[in-house]
């Protein structure tokens, strides 16, 4: 469980760093970037004289790193484009329910996970519970043409974590081979990344400050974190694979929400509340399933 616990707090600890970032009022896009240059790096260095050994010959999941390195990208992308044209709140939705997706691929994939009523019953009280908890204060206008962007992040999120399994279930197995594989995946997105960043000057010039830097580099372990973890938290909790996606998902939620309160002072209203409180019956009720 300390990995899924650690995995969590590294998720929440991307939420409060982009909040940071928009106060400083940074264009994402460089120290996204920067993210992804030193979480691979990060990765090499935990995985140590192990990386050379996995490398003596093209292991079998690099043709899944170099999709999901372009999905990385691809749903910042997404992430940035659905947030513009149809809006926070819908955005924050779509990307909270795409957990379903690699629960649902557990389920039915993994041999070593289990399916139950409970288990079912669990994840549809999660959707509820997430959307309630994002659920904005005031009626919120969607232009029709613009929904298909934040379908288009539910699947791609939820895609994304479900080719994550697919990787740790037939070729990621300690926590070495989990340290190059994301040290990997944040090579490619970093590469990928690069490629665009230089075709701005804007953003040429960004890097050349010193806070795009160090706020580029807390993301960076902290992305990295997440990634790692989860899949540590995947093997050592092998036979219920499912729930550990929804208590990483639930977790990150409650955590995000008393960040909001404590150091934000966000208000939430009494939707919120209700959503809250049953994100965290729910999250004790997967924990019991353990």
């Amino acid at each position: 469980m300390l990995s899924l616990l650690l995995s969590i707090l590294s998720s929440t600890a991307i939420l409060w760093i982009f909040k940071l970032i928009e106060k400083e009022k940074i264009a994402l896009l460089p120290p996204i970037i920067v993210n992804y240059m030193v979480g691979s790096v990060l990765g090499f260095i935990i995985s140590g004289s192990q990386t050379a050994t996995y490398f003596q010959e093209i292991p079998p999941w690099v043709i899944y790193s170099l999709l999901i390195g372009l999905m990385l990208i691809g749903n910042f992308y997404l992430i940035g484009s659905s947030t513009q044209k149809a809006g926070v709140a819908v955005t924050s939705i779509a990307a909270k329910m795409s957990f379903v997706l690699p629960v649902l691929f557990s389920l039915f994939y993994d041999k070593t996970d289990y399916f139950s009523n409970a288990k079912i019953i669990l994840l549809l009280l999660a959707v509820i519970s997430m959307i309630l908890v994002v659920f904005p204060k005031k009626a919120q206008q969607v232009d029709a043409k613009n929904i298909l962007l934040p379908i288009a992040l539910f699947f791609g999120l939820g895609v994304l974590d479900s080719i994550i399994k697919y990787c740790q279930y037939h070729y990621i197995s300690n926590p070495e081979s989990s340290s190059v594989f994301s040290a990997f995946n944040f090579s490619v997105a970093g590469i990928l990344g690069i490629g665009i960043l230089f075709t701005n000057k804007t953003y040429r010039t960004d890097l050349k400050k010193l806070k795009i830097w160090f706020f580029g580099a807390l993301l960076g372990i902290a992305n990295f974190g997440s990634m790692y973890f989860l899949i540590n938290a995947l093997n050592d909790l092998k036979f219920n694979n499912s729930m550990v996606f929804g208590i990483n998902n639930l977790g990150v939620i409650l955590f995000a929400v008393l960040l909001g309160m404590l150091l934000f002072k966000e208000r939430f209203s009494r939707i919120n509340w209700v959503g809250f409180i049953l994100s965290l019956r729910v999250l004790l009720g997967m924990i019991r399933l353990f």
